[in-house]
């Protein structure tokens, strides 16, 4: 099923992955006119029985039943990320659309085989996070755009958690490989500064451990300790190809959860953007010469998980251009396998091979909840 053939209205969408992500995914799409899902599916049938009947879907079962249905249009993959590439590879094979919750894969060439064979098979890939599909994240990408700022000069990322062992009752894997703030919360700022500035040319990294072993927090594993077994704390400097410089920093070791932030540093304002991992919704811009922020208008579309399915059906159907664009969170998953090998490698200079075509921005009152299709 290529783009060409695709028929007109809602796009059809088999869900794959009942677990707990899906909550946040099938909470969203019912309100999206432009989106059908028409079964969820899981390698667990109860649990895809469960989220089937909790948000009124008819049909439900094992992945091959969403796989070997040639009425669905796409799959949306929200299985563990070690089952990403499989399952998006079987998807592609069956000449079906993939979007993906991130990451594209758990590793470069898992995501470059999937966009491989999506490209042998005249398929489009997209992916999570879609966290500036906002209101908010869209103005300050069109103020960036509109050189609104000025010149860009530096920008600026930051992630300051205390550790995610305080209240997930199971988070062990949040310390291992695979894991840590880089890979579990480096996805949605990675994302935001790309799609701000574009694709990154090359990164230094440094990690490090607060201590080798934490205690779990709540839940009934609470007051088992466990191993640290990747950095809970990165920082990295990104080089961009426009020649602009970004800071980076992440971690878990924080006494105090403060959120998260970006921001931009222009030649006539500094733009600070909502928390691309947080609820924080508004914007703000300080002129130069000025120490008072001021906010932005609170927009319609919240900071939520769903959008992009709904950007990513429209490409689909030929009426919108696709922001959630496999390509790059292949760039992204590229940076942060890069961050990591800098990290691991006394900090040296790690080149990025992959890139991607800037993110579109999307019109001023834009919204997935309007249907267009």
């Amino acid at each position: 099923m290529t783009e060409s053939q695709q028929s007109s209205g809602p796009v059809r969408i088999g869900v794959i992955g009942a677990g707990s992500v899906s909550d946040m995914y099938l909470s969203s799409l019912s309100a999206y006119p432009d989106v059908d899902v028409q079964i969820v599916t899981d390698r667990h049938p109860d649990r895809a029985a469960a989220q089937a009947g909790k948000y009124g879907i008819a049909r439900h079962g094992v992945p091959e039943e969403a796989l070997d249905d040639p009425d669905i249009e796409v799959i949306l993959n929200l299985t563990p990320p070690a089952a990403h590439t499989a399952v998006s590879l079987a998807a592609i094979s069956r000449s079906k659309h993939v979007y993906s919750e991130k990451p594209l894969s758990a590793d470069v060439d898992g995501g470059r085989a999937i966009l491989a064979a999506a490209a042998a098979n005249s398929v489009v890939i997209g992916s999570a996070p879609d966290i500036t599909l906002g209101s908010e994240f869209q103005s300050a990408l069109r103020l960036v755009a509109d050189g609104g700022i000025g010149d860009i000069v530096f920008a600026r990322c930051e992630a300051v958690l205390a550790g995610p062992e305080i209240w997930h009752p199971r988070p062990q894997f949040l310390y291992a490989p695979g894991g840590g703030p880089l890979f579990d919360i480096g996805p949605y700022y990675l994302t935001a500064l790309v799609a701000a500035l574009g694709p990154i040319t090359d990164v230094v990294g440094r990690g490090t451990r607060k201590s080798l072993e934490r205690t779990i927090g709540s839940g009934p594993l609470s007051g088992q300790t466990f191993p640290v077994e990747v950095p809970s704390l990165t920082t990295a400097i990104l080089g961009f190809a426009s020649g602009i410089t970004a800071q980076l920093l992440l971690t878990f070791d924080s006494a105090s959860h403060r959120g998260g932030q970006m921001e931009i540093f222009g030649t006539t304002a500094t733009l600070r953007t909502p928390d691309p991992n947080g609820v924080s919704l508004a914007s703000a811009l300080l002129d130069a010469g000025s120490t008072q922020w001021q906010e932005f208008p609170i927009g319609d579309v919240p900071v939520v998980i769903g959008p992009g399915v709904v950007n990513f059906a429209r490409h689909l159907r030929g009426v919108e251009p696709l922001v959630v664009d496999g390509r790059r969170a292949l760039h992204v998953l590229d940076v942060m396998a890069a961050i990591a090998t800098s990290s691991h490698d006394e900090g040296r200079v790690v080149t990025i091979e992959s890139t991607f075509p800037p993110s579109p921005v999307l019109p001023a009152g834009w919204s997935p909840t309007e249907a267009r299709l």
